[in-house]
């Protein structure tokens, strides 16, 4: 009888045993599964799965957020988003300038975002043209080199975007974003610039 209770007993630990191997079996077969589109990069890592990386981080700038030239500080006016003439203002051209910060992107050198546009948001009256020059300067030096040109004519792009030919690497470069709105052929004209990306 005690033998029989024993064996009964013994049996139950197998069942166990058995079904804990079982169970464990299909959650490791679960995890492999889940990993098998990954890449191994490191001992014991993997590679997030391209579908779930964060995306790029832009460089952003509202056109009111800009610092104005001397030469135009009695020219302009500017209203929530935009930057642009002051009605009842005499003058032909306004130029603004924004400071381009790192936004630290998710590339493997946090220096080098890897942006290739720069795009603007504005509107531009007929015979009005309204530019956003992206410009490099090497650190501790005042030379500056144009990178790319996005241009609105006669607001033939009210989101114009131009390509950007050189790598962005803050880790010896600078950058900034002059925007001119340049109303040389109709003086009463009143352009507007709004937004600023770089991505």
């Amino acid at each position: 009888m005690r033998q029989d209770k024993l064996q009964k007993h013994g049996n139950r630990i197998w069942i166990c045993l058995l079904w804990v191997t079982m169970l464990t079996g299909l959650l490791l077969a679960s995890l492999v599964g889940n990993t098998g589109s990954s890449s191994v990069t490191a001992v014991g890592a993997t590679a997030p799965d391209p579908a779930f990386q964060v995306p790029p981080r832009p460089w952003t700038a509202l056109g009111s957020t800009g610092t104005v030239d001397e030469s135009a500080l009695s020219l302009y006016a500017s209203v929530s988003t935009e930057i642009g003439f002051r009605p009842g203002a005499v003058g032909k051209i306004l130029i603004a300038r924004y400071n381009v910060t790192n936004t630290f992107d998710n590339n493997a050198n946090p220096n080098q975002p890897g942006w290739r546009t720069l795009e603007m948001g504005s509107n531009a009256p007929n015979s009005v043209i309204i530019e956003a020059k992206l410009f490099q300067v090497k650190a501790c030096q005042p030379a500056q080199e144009l990178i790319c040109t996005a241009r609105n004519r006669s607001n033939d792009h009210p989101c114009a975007t131009c390509q950007i030919s050189v790598p962005i690497d803050f880790t010896n470069n600078l950058y900034y974003v002059e925007v001119t709105l340049n109303r040389t052929a109709v003086p009463a004209a009143l352009p507007r610039m709004f937004t600023l990306r770089i991505f």
